[in-house]
């Protein structure tokens, strides 16, 4: 007598003896999406608890506020006066020789300009100011003891000159050096702002003097 095999829905997959008998793959699949399940869960709250540790550690992003137009004021006025302050640092200041002169003229030279103070009585000076960058030349007369100090400015479409006579050899020639060495670092557009007073005038010293000298 033959045996009859069972109906069989066409929606139900074909049971495979093998697959009930032998149930280690199945085991050993479950096994390894469990190991990735719990990783991927595991990974995630790694993730938050460094997040939450970071927020919490005190770090605060920093908020800079716009500057109001009062600040930006006070901040202009600030380095205008550090400007002036700066620019009236004087370089050299020299002296005629009493008695040779007897109301002592006297040459000064800051950051900014040359200034020629001609004392012609007591109480009575006549004040000349010449920017830097309006001079055109200095020379320098000197004797075996005393020296003169020539300056050429450019003055609108003229040229005017300034002399100061009898005054010390030396400081004739410092002065001239260090007009000089201002003249040919404005030419070469170098900046001198950031430099000390000291080592402004030695630079200024060293670009001063002739070659051979």
């Amino acid at each position: 007598m033959s045996q009859q095999s069972e109906p069989r829905d066409n929606n139900t997959p074909p049971r495979s003896p093998s697959l009930w008998l032998n149930p280690s793959p199945w085991l050993r699949k479950s096994k390894k999406l469990g190991m990735l399940a719990m990783h991927g869960v595991y990974a995630t709250r790694r993730f938050l608890d460094s997040e939450i540790s970071t927020s919490g550690s005190g770090f605060r992003p920093t908020l800079i506020a716009p500057e109001d137009r009062h600040t930006r004021n006070l901040r202009k006025i600030d380095k205008l006066r550090n400007i002036a302050r700066k620019s009236h640092e004087v370089l050299v200041s020299v002296n005629t020789v009493f008695p040779l002169t007897f109301f002592i003229d006297t040459v000064i030279v800051d950051r900014t300009k040359v200034t020629i103070i001609y004392r012609t009585f007591f109480f009575t000076a006549r004040t000349i100011s010449i920017r830097i960058e309006d001079i055109l030349n200095v020379t320098c007369s000197v004797g075996p003891f005393f020296g003169s100090v020539m300056i050429s400015s450019r003055v609108m479409n003229s040229t005017d000159h300034f002399e100061v006579n009898r005054m010390w050899r030396h400081d004739a020639t410092v002065l001239k050096h260090i007009i000089q060495g201002y003249m040919i670092a404005l030419h070469n557009k170098v900046d001198t702002d950031q430099l000390s007073r000291d080592e402004l005038i030695e630079h200024l010293t060293e670009l001063g003097h002739e070659s051979g000298h």
